[in-house]
């Protein structure tokens, strides 16, 4: 059986006391006071409406969150910076220009003096087509490393002590034929002694076998020296070859020691062969 929605009665039956052909009453409006109280509203009560704030000409900026307010890391936050080692300095090029420019000035010192002008070089003939001097030609010294004119030069003092040393070979001779005087003896001793000084002060060492060759020629001169001492120590008169044997000897062996070394050079330079007897 139907029902009504509002009280939940059965519509149809007579409510009680009535009857049941008493049509129903209409509904009371729901302001009608009822037996319960007061009629409840069904419908809610209309919303709350707030009044808009009219327009304002006042504008607002954004501000940036306090630094305290965003996390470590988070959007907006710089990250740091990584420290790195500076770069290695460039290496200077001066040490490289000092070092070439050294270079340079020693090639320009060394050619300087390869190629200067020497006093002892040799000069063109004017009617041979620059041929070799005319004193090259009479020494007969070939070119080689060490220039001619010194080999030249120095083989010519050497052979003038020698002319010397014949010499006082022969005055030594003239004055023992005479009896061995004293003043004879003292003459021919100081020049045995000049020219042993003479032959220490030789330059020799543009020579082949220069070094031997002077010190055989200075032994010869000192056992030369001391025969003479010999002979004045017991002038006047001479002494006996038993007494002056031993360092005639010596001097005989240094001579021709000496001869051995300088019979080559004095071919080759154009000067006279010599012995042993003869110095």
């Amino acid at each position: 059986m139907p029902r009504c929605t509002r009280c939940n009665a059965p519509l149809g039956a007579p409510p009680p006391g009535g009857d049941a052909t008493t049509p129903d009453e209409p509904p009371a409006p729901p302001w009608a006071a009822s037996p319960q109280g007061p009629v409840q509203w069904e419908t809610p009560p209309p919303p709350e409406y707030t009044t808009p704030m009219p327009p304002s000409d006042e504008t607002s900026t954004l501000l940036s969150p306090e630094p305290w307010s965003v996390p470590p890391g988070g959007p907006g936050t710089p990250e740091p910076a990584i420290w790195r080692p500076p770069p290695p300095p460039k290496p200077s090029r001066t040490p490289y220009f000092l070092v070439a420019a050294g270079v340079v000035l020693l090639l320009g010192l060394a050619l300087g003096i390869v190629f200067w002008p020497s006093g002892s070089g040799t000069s063109a003939d004017p009617a041979g087509g620059g041929g070799p001097s005319t004193q090259q030609s009479q020494n007969g010294v070939p070119e080689s490393g060490t220039p001619s004119g010194d080999v030249g030069e120095q083989a010519k003092a050497v052979d003038g002590l020698l002319a010397e040393m014949g010499t006082t070979r022969s005055d030594l001779g003239s004055v023992v034929v005479d009896g061995c005087e004293e003043s004879g003896l003292r003459r021919v001793l100081d020049a045995r002694r000049s020219q042993l000084g003479r032959a220490r002060s030789l330059d020799v060492t543009a020579l082949d076998n220069g070094a031997q060759l002077k010190d055989a020629l200075v032994r010869a001169l000192e056992a030369s020296s001391e025969s003479n001492q010999r002979y004045l120590d017991v002038a006047p008169g001479c002494p006996s070859d038993g007494e002056v044997s031993d360092v005639n000897q010596r001097a005989s062996d240094a001579k021709n020691e000496f001869i051995g070394y300088w019979t080559p050079i004095a071919q080759q330079a154009g000067l006279p062969a010599r012995t042993a007897d003869d110095i």
